[in-house]
């Protein structure tokens, strides 16, 4: 085996991951980002999620995404809500609009999504990052960690070639199921912490293991005018009562639509059935497109792809310096007294169905950098839905942009400060991100206090 040696290693090329290697490769630092799938943008890209959900904070770089986007034919859409969920219609479903303001996304109630074509997104994150001289290293799985109590000192990374040693001063765990920080042995949590861990006002009173659904999206496409309506076929074994159609519908800029089945799949069974649970999935969604087909006038649209990898919300979450939980939600940012919040968001709390979903009160809440610093280990942090967030939290801040931004942060700082990131200092780490586009105040990331702007109506059809 190769050693090689780098400022900072990142493992896991979704939003995170990105967002972390690009942020840091501008400052300066070497930087390689280990990814074990084909591209780039995770579950952005190849588990089908190929929207940005509206929210508040997703500036820095999400917007610059969006614009270099937005200069591709094709590629990229705001989406104004066309139709909202009813018992007789269930899907909300959200056409290409007018509009091509970034900023109208920027808040939760009355933003309005981003939808992208997921191989354009893929190759403009790999050019950034290329410009950046970050080096990037797919189908590449990370193995085995060589730490001691508190440092590591290299990971073993292999590919279809072999292995290979990679030794960083720094390493950023942004794989979603946190493989790293666990091989690390750092503290993690799955499930829903009981009341008196944090004090959650609406947590349980006993631990559960709930975890948010999980979705397999796929894509259909409108017959041509000549062609003959094809029924999708029931699959043996599936029982078509246990199906719920509940779907969110948003149209890709062809004009092709994005279906994402919000009651496929529990995150509960999704863990239990471990790899298994894609070959389920997979037989779910074609019960789910013939119910469609059948039941509420989509017979004339034909499926054509299905996401290869499937879309988990909620698994394992660091435990780390500080854990995010209700009562950061519900203070809101402007209330909030952390001294080293580097990223706020609004979405609500949405369990889909698992537990109770609400919106939040207080408009949005700020997450301080400690969420991405482990306890145990000085050279490693987490940035992506598997930092340090308590349940409840994470089903709020788990979105795509909002772990962008968190990124970006964990990158920043380790340009920063190298291996002094453990003691980083919190207003050097915020004003070098507003100086790079992370909005920090309610007036530059949230639209709905932005100055000059109205937002788009929701239409209730």
């Amino acid at each position: 085996m190769n050693n090689v040696h780098y400022d900072l290693c990142v493992v896991g090329g979704g939003s995170g991951g990105f967002g972390a290697a690009c942020a840091a490769a501008r400052l300066g630092a070497s930087v390689l980002l280990v990814e074990a799938g084909p591209g780039l943008g995770g579950t952005s890209t190849r588990a089908g999620v190929n929207n940005y959900e509206p929210v508040a904070g997703a500036t820095g770089l999400p917007q610059e995404i969006f614009d270099r986007l937005k200069d591709i034919p094709d590629a990229v859409t705001l989406q104004r809500p066309w139709a909202t969920y009813h018992p007789d219609r269930p899907w909300g479903w959200t056409k290409p609009a007018d509009e091509t303001d970034y900023r109208l996304s920027l808040s939760r109630r009355s933003g309005v999504p981003i939808v992208f074509e997921p191989d354009i997104l893929d190759r403009v994150m790999q050019d950034m990052l290329t410009d950046a001289d970050c080096r990037i290293v797919l189908k590449t799985r990370f193995t085995k960690v060589n730490y001691d109590r508190e440092h590591i000192h290299s990971i073993v990374i292999e590919d279809p070639n072999g292995s290979k040693i990679v030794e960083a001063n720094l390493f950023i765990d942004a794989t979603a199921d946190i493989y790293l920080a666990r091989a690390a042995g750092c503290r993690t949590a799955i499930g829903v912490e009981a009341r008196e861990v944090y004090n959650e006002p609406t947590a349980p009173e006993q631990p559960e293991l709930v975890l948010n659904n999980a979705s397999l999206c796929y894509r259909v496409t409108p017959f041509k005018d000549d062609e003959p309506s094809q029924i999708q076929p029931l699959l043996d074994l599936i029982d078509i009562e246990r199906i719920r159609p509940v779907t969110s519908i948003r149209t890709y800029p062809n004009g092709d639509l994005n279906m994402n089945p919000l009651h496929m799949m529990s995150g509960v069974e999704a863990y239990e059935l471990g790899k298994s649970a894609y070959e389920e999935a997979e037989k779910r969604i074609y019960a789910h497109w013939h119910m469609l087909q059948t039941h509420y006038e989509f017979d004339r649209w034909r499926l054509v792809w299905i996401s290869p990898m499937l879309g988990v919300r909620e698994s394992y979450r660091l435990i780390g310096q500080y854990v995010l939980r209700e009562q950061d939600l519900e203070t809101g940012l402007e209330a909030q007294t952390h001294p080293d919040i580097i990223a706020f968001a609004d979405h609500a709390l949405d369990f889909h169905g698992v537990r109770p979903s609400r919106q939040l009160t207080n408009g949005p809440y700020g997450i301080p950098f400690r969420c991405l610093l482990t306890k145990e280990i000085d050279n490693l942090l987490v940035a992506c839905r598997g930092a340090s967030f308590s349940s409840i939290a994470a089903s709020s801040c788990r979105l795509s942009r909002t772990m962008m931004v968190l990124g970006q942060a964990a990158g920043t700082a380790a340009a920063l400060f190298g291996k002094n990131v453990q003691h980083y200092d919190a207003r050097a780490l915020r004003d070098r991100l507003k100086q790079n586009g992370v909005a920090l105040a309610l007036s530059e990331g949230y639209l709905e206090v932005m100055p000059g702007l109205t937002p788009l109506q929701t239409p209730r059809w």
